[in-house]
């Protein structure tokens, strides 16, 4: 992911909103309600996180072989431009640095960073449908701009993006407590463009290897296993409104990734000739993983939001074999891989708004 940063991920992959019910904020409260009204660059964040596994910070007491402790700093720079409404472009660039020496990665506390994404929405109220409700569709689109994608001979991931959201009040947001609940459901879709169905890195990396029949030839293919050749991301998110700036959230994402096909059959030389040997009938390709995140948010003041959260990041399938379950030892709510984490967001709408007197928020 990016992990979240899909984050990457998520994300849009990660990306994790906070809006909340669609009702106009009392003067005292921050408006909840952050990709509405006149300011074009409604929704602009910048997120800072540190995050360490479970194991790290000693929460999970389960045997392990050995101790690899894990701890990453994250900035995430997501921009947004709105022109109108309805319509507005939209940016994300990731950059993490793990400061301990658990990651696979060329040079200790490498900065590492993410592909580039773009994407052109179109969103609009629903309200003709069931008030509350909003609906956005989407073109995506990620720039190569990481070393994987770079080695993977990728030119660039296209995409579209859909989803919708309805804002369930409670006691409204003038109340103290249990203002609103938001529910929201998203697709994604993604397919690379790339040099070949296996990495090559652009052409440029080549060493000597062997083929079947012994012989040695050059290859600028990096590793075996096939590339995406499609990606689907479905996120199920909820957000509850505990006061006008406190605010618990949790998301379930389901990543679902099918591969490039081998070639249906290899020629192999033995003492009597070639014999072609197939593909098992069985092989898929498809590969599935599981994020869970829960995260509870403050909005400190206007310009600044505070988050404590925790999420996992997991092949669907476990060890055993078996897909990961609700319950038992090897179940989608915890993983090896686990992480909490802190971050502070910036919102640069509102520093905008700071910037320009106000002139956005003025009642």
């Amino acid at each position: 992911m990016s992990r979240l940063s899909l984050l990457p991920l998520l994300a849009s992959l990660l990306v994790f909103g906070r809006d909340a019910a669609a009702q106009p904020a009392p003067p005292s409260a921050r408006p909840l309600v952050r990709d509405e009204g006149t300011n074009p660059l409604r929704g602009s964040e910048l997120v800072f996180e540190q995050s360490v596994t479970t194991q790290t910070a000693h929460l999970d007491t389960s045997a392990q072989q050995s101790y690899v402790p894990l701890y990453e700093l994250w900035a995430s720079l997501r921009p947004r431009y709105s022109f109108g409404e309805h319509w507005s472009v939209r940016g994300r660039f990731d950059l993490t640095k793990e400061l301990t020496n658990a990651q696979q990665t060329t040079y200790y506390r490498e900065d590492v960073f993410s592909d580039l994404w773009t994407d052109v929405v179109c969103a609009a109220k629903l309200d003709s449908l069931w008030r509350g409700t909003k609906g956005d569709v989407g073109l995506r689109a990620l720039w190569p701009t990481s070393k994987v994608s770079q080695a993977s001979g990728t030119y660039v991931t296209l995409g579209a993006r859909a989803g919708v959201s309805h804002d369930f009040v409670i006691r409204g947001d003038g109340a103290p407590w249990l203002d609103s609940l938001r529910l929201e459901a998203r697709f994604t879709y993604l397919h690379p463009f790339t040099t070949a169905t296996t990495p090559t890195d652009y052409g440029t990396f080549a060493y000597t290897r062997q083929n079947v029949d012994e012989a040695s030839f050059v290859s600028d293919q990096v590793q075996g296993t096939t590339l995406v050749a499609h990606e689907v991301w479905g996120t199920l998110q909820a957000e509850l409104q505990l006061t006008p700036r406190v605010s618990i959230a949790s998301w379930l994402v389901l990543v679902s990734q099918w591969h490039y096909p081998p070639a249906d059959s290899a020629s192999v030389a033995t003492a009597t000739g070639p014999v072609l040997v197939s593909r098992s009938g069985n092989d898929t390709q498809f590969t599935q993983n599981t994020w869970l995140l829960l995260a509870l948010r403050y909005a400190l003041i206007d310009e600044v939001d505070l988050g404590l959260g925790y999420y996992n990041l997991a092949n669907a399938l476990a060890p055993d074999g078996q897909r990961r379950g609700l319950f038992g030892s090897d179940n989608v709510w915890w993983s090896p891989d686990a992480r909490v984490f802190v971050d502070v967001t910036a919102n640069l709408d509102a520093l905008f708004d700071d910037a320009s007197g106000h002139r956005y928020s003025a009642r």
